[in-house]
C-alpha cells in the first residue's frame, strides 16, 4: 500500500525537537489563516429571491414555517 504524502510528513515531525515543532505549528497556524483568508466569501444576498415559487400561496408558506417553530418547541 502506497505512503500518502502527509503520512510522510506526520512521520518526519515526530522526529522533530519540541522547539522545532512549537516553530512548525506557529507556521502552520499563520498559513492557515493566509489561506483562509483568501478564499472567497459566500454572497447571502445571492440567496434572495431564490426560493421564489416554493410555496402556492403565502398562507401555505405561513403553514410551513408554523409548522417547524412547532417542532422547536416540542
Amino acid at each position: 500500500m502506497a505512503v500518502s504524502q502527509l503520512e510522510l510528513i506526520v512521520n518526519q515531525v515526530k522526529r522533530l525537537p519540541p522547539d522545532d515543532l512549537a516553530k512548525l505549528i506557529k507556521q502552520a497556524e499563520e498559513l492557515l489563516r493566509q489561506k483562509q483568508s483568501t478564499q472567497p466569501t459566500t454572497d447571502y444576498t445571492a440567496l434572495f429571491g431564490s426560493g421564489k415559487g416554493t410555496f402556492a400561496t403565502p398562507a401555505e408558506a405561513d403553514s410551513f414555517l408554523r409548522a417547524e417553530r412547532d417542532q422547536w418547541d416540542e
